[in-house]
């Protein structure tokens, strides 16, 4: 999202009856959470063969709920009214696949890194692309408003064609169905392009960067982000979320983000 949509959807928090540093005590007294969560976004959250919320991201949201009481509402999302509607006060928290951002941190909260990925455009092995220069003249699929749309905006040069998708799982089709060849994506969706169709074979070839998925929050919402870094930090510490991460993605938790919670607790 660009930073002048967002500004937009902050200001319209300022409206009466969102009070933000109220949310964990409406929570704590309605015994529910309710989250924005993208279920196009698999292994990081989807809907299973039975149209069940899954992946990653159900796991932590879910056991967060679970381990305080609270039952779990779903507001379903996705990588554009996300933040709309943290600031407007339709959710309590974000959990829908969303990177720390410095553009972000200006509007929103975010909670410590409850996973991460690596970022890249993604191709296949016999595409000779190695650097940005490569990519001019070719198109790339990208989920809008993601910060791998960001990203490539960033860093590529005149004549690339940036082909933006409404959401990650439209995204995800237009690679499976053959559409386009090359993906602006988090590698860890190569797995599950690679899963759904054999016949597709992904390996990054221009990385982007690496990101850090955070919990989103109101700014002010000071009590509930404290409760949520605790909680990752105690289950970081006891291994529960990078088990939860290697069971939804089949590779072990980014090194950096184990590391980054880990060092900020023993400070």
């Amino acid at each position: 999202m660009k930073l002048t949509n967002i500004i937009a959807a902050a200001a319209l928090a300022l409206l009466p009856g969102i009070a933000a540093a109220d949310t964990l005590d409406k929570v704590e007294g309605g015994k529910t959470l309710t989250i924005a969560f993208d279920p196009g976004v698999p292994p990081w959250s989807y809907k299973d063969a039975n149209l069940d919320y899954a992946g990653y991201e159900w796991m932590v949201a879910s056991k967060l709920a679970a381990d305080n009481g609270w039952e779990l509402k779903v507001v379903e999302t996705n990588g554009a009214n996300r933040i709309p509607l943290l600031m407007t006060g339709q959710v309590d928290i974000v959990v829908a696949a969303m990177s720390i951002t410095d553009e972000r941190k200006k509007v929103i909260d975010f909670s410590i890194p409850y996973g991460g990925t690596q970022t890249a455009v993604s191709g296949a092995p016999d595409n000779q692309i190695a650097s940005v220069e490569d990519l001019v003249g070719k198109s790339i699929a990208v989920a809008r408003g993601t910060v791998m749309d960001t990203q490539l905006t960033d860093m590529a040069l005149p004549g690339t064609n940036i082909v933006r998708f409404e959401d990650e799982a439209t995204t995800l089709t237009s690679i499976l169905s053959g559409q386009l060849d090359l993906v602006a994506q988090a590698t860890s969706l190569n797995h599950t392009i690679m899963q759904r169709n054999p016949g597709i074979v992904l390996e990054p070839k221009v990385i982007l960067g690496t990101s850090r998925h955070g919990i989103g929050l109101r700014k002010g919402d000071e009590p509930l982000k404290a409760k949520i870094d605790e909680w990752i930090t105690a289950n970081m510490k006891d291994g529960t979320l990078q088990k939860f991460f290697e069971e939804a993605h089949g590779s072990p938790m980014p090194d950096f983000v184990v590391e980054d919670v880990l060092g900020q607790a023993s400070n």
